[in-house]
Parts: C-alpha cells; structure tokens; sequence
C-alpha cells in the first residue's frame, strides 16, 4: 500500500541522556525558591537546560537548543530578561514556559525533561 500523507517529520533536537540532581536549598538555584524562578544547568542535555518554577511543586526543565537550528554554535535559548518567555538571540525565535514557539522561525517546542522532586533536591532525566 502506497500513501499520499507526508512522511512526518522528526524533532531536530538531538535525544542525550540527562540524569540530573539538584539540590533546592543550594544557593546556586535559589531563583527557584519563588513560583516564576528559573535557573541553568550548564553541562547537561545538548546546550545546558532551563529550570523554571511552575508552582509550588511543579518544576519544568527544558533544553537550551533551539529547535530552529540546533547545530548550529549560536543557537542557545536563554530566559528573555523580562523573564516572561525563552529567546533564542541567534534565530530570535521565542518559546512560552511550556516549551511551546510563539515567534521566529522555530515550529518545534524545545525538548522538555522530566523532573521529580525528592526531598530537597530535584531530579531531571529524560
């Protein structure tokens, strides 16, 4: 059987394994003792990754590679300074706090880890 639909496209942000702890009451993190905060994780996923505060207990980590073009050196989303949403200075594509594009040419959502609060600490895997 042959098909007429368009192969569908695969998530150009390359998977990596992410096992990743953090404790909450570590000074480097303590953005993310308000509902709103973020933080960054340098050395993990493809481009580091975005801790943001969605609630009380709700925590999202999403990695810093721009779905635009994430080969590519300058691709690195980072929180806009207004710290309502996440830009990508290179592309200027903008993406909401669900990891979701609003502006710019990128049309994926950012890649979005898993995260787990145990105790004081929080743990990022994928």
């Amino acid at each position: 059987m042959v098909s007429c639909q368009q192969p569908v496209p695969e998530d150009p942000i390359p998977i990596v394994p992410v096992n990743e702890q953090i404790s909450l009451n570590s000074l480097l993190y303590d953005n993310l003792n308000v509902i709103g905060g973020t933080a960054y994780l340098d050395n993990a996923g493809v481009k580091g990754i975005i801790v943001y505060r969605a609630g009380l207990d709700e925590y999202r980590a999403f990695d810093r590679a721009c779905s635009f073009r994430p080969s590519l050196e300058c691709e690195r989303v980072s929180v806009d300074d207004s710290g309502l949403f996440m830009v990508d200075t290179c592309c200027s594509s903008t993406f909401d706090f669900f990891g979701f594009p609003n502006s710019g040419p990128a049309s994926w959502p950012l890649r979005e880890y898993q995260t787990l609060v145990s105790g004081d600490n929080l743990i990022i895997r994928n």
